[in-house]
């Protein structure tokens, strides 16, 4: 049947937007987005219908994404490259949304991987790597830089908190320590006032780190993802156009991480959470096979640590099959970049990412 103008119905009402004031025809501006204000918007039932459909459409959009970033790596990013974005969640907003269940679940289990301990960086070195071991002597210095670091703000604490100690004397001879509800003292020599400083400081200095250590790893982990975009954009130059569409694919590589990571945390290292002293399982036939006394040397080479390994393990397949999908790389070229690619994430997290957060989080922790 032959359509004529006639018969197509156009949206005759003309709306000025309140927000741009702009004319327009149809439900929205086509300039900012502003929809049609109608009064009925105002009633509570409209409104809990909004809080409702929004929570319905931001699940179903997230679990999509999600499960499609999943199991059809590159697809996703794809989709975004080419401009096909409405039916699936933001990439920035995914990954908030993963990061967030992300870091209640190892909190919650006690895992310390992504938010690292003190003495965390003498771990990872560049110099473990065969290849790299020229640079030993810069490992060393950056780890004893770090040691140095601790030890110097601990004396500053120490120095405070006998400054506190000592104002508080009842004179140059006695320091008098109350309890917390002051029902309780007791009197000490002025002379001990360096040792109570001392212990006071290495709990309060180790209480300090471990509270911010968590808060800046989840900003710093985020700061992770231009770095490594820049890497893809640098080996993909000639295919991606834009350092953005780099971008897009590193941020759906990370939530990609962190969701595996998540479901590992849960199955293999929950039970030793729950069982004290019951090891994870996960690993255990790989070490076997790859890391007893005949084929370690060998593995080590080829995957570093056992640790490692487990990351490459999910890292490379998933990199392998996204950069099939968007650059249609050769299948030889494709292993060597996935695994060239997997072992420099790998050292950017861990060899990297830790010793910056530490330096970071020891340097501005302050009474």
């Amino acid at each position: 049947m032959k359509i004529t103008t006639k018969q197509i119905q156009y949206g005759t009402d003309i709306h000025t937007c309140k927000n741009c004031e702009h004319k327009f025809t149809g439900k929205a501006c086509n300039m900012c987005g502003e929809k049609v204000f109608d009064p009925h918007q105002l009633t509570t039932k409209h409104f809990f219908h909004e809080v409702i459909d929004f929570f319905y459409h931001f699940e179903s959009k997230v679990l999509k994404t999600i499960k499609l970033n999943f199991l059809k790596p590159g697809f996703i990013t794809l989709q975004n490259i080419k401009g096909i974005r409405v039916p699936y969640a933001k990439p920035v907003q995914l990954y908030l949304v993963v990061a967030f269940v992300f870091y209640v679940i190892v909190s919650k289990v006690g895992v310390k991987d992504y938010i690292p301990t003190f003495g965390d960086h003498h771990y990872f070195s560049l110099s473990d790597y065969k290849l790299l071991q020229w640079a030993q002597p810069l490992d060393d210095k950056i780890a004893a830089n770090i040691d140095s670091l601790w030890v110097k703000k601990g004396r500053v604490m120490q120095a405070e908190i006998e400054e506190k100690l000592r104002y508080n004397s009842v004179n140059q001879q006695s320091l008098i320590l109350k309890s917390r509800d002051r029902q309780d003292s007791i009197v000490l020599p002025v002379e001990n006032v360096p040792i109570i400083a001392y212990r006071q400081m290495v709990e309060l200095r180790q209480s300090l780190y471990n509270h911010s250590i968590g808060t800046f790893g989840k900003t710093f982990i985020f700061i992770l993802l231009p770095i490594f975009a820049a890497f893809l954009f640098l080996i993909f130059f000639k295919k991606i156009q834009y350092y953005g569409a780099a971008l897009i694919l590193a941020t759906h590589f990370m939530i990609y991480n962190l969701c595996v990571y998540s479901l590992y945390t849960l199955i293999d290292l929950w039970p030793r959470y729950l069982f004290k002293g019951f090891k994870g399982w996960v690993l255990r036939p790989f070490d076997a096979v790859l890391y007893n006394e005949t084929m370690a040397p060998i593995s080590e080479a080829l995957f570093g640590s056992g640790f490692e390994f487990f990351h490459l393990l999910f890292w490379m397949p998933w990199l392998y099959i996204a950069f099939k999908r968007l650059f249609n790389t050769v299948w030889w070229k494709n292993i060597i970049l996935s695994y060239l690619l997997s072992r420099v994430f790998f050292y950017l997290i861990f060899g990297v990412l830790k010793k910056v957060l530490i330096a970071f989080t020891v340097y501005n922790m302050h009474l």
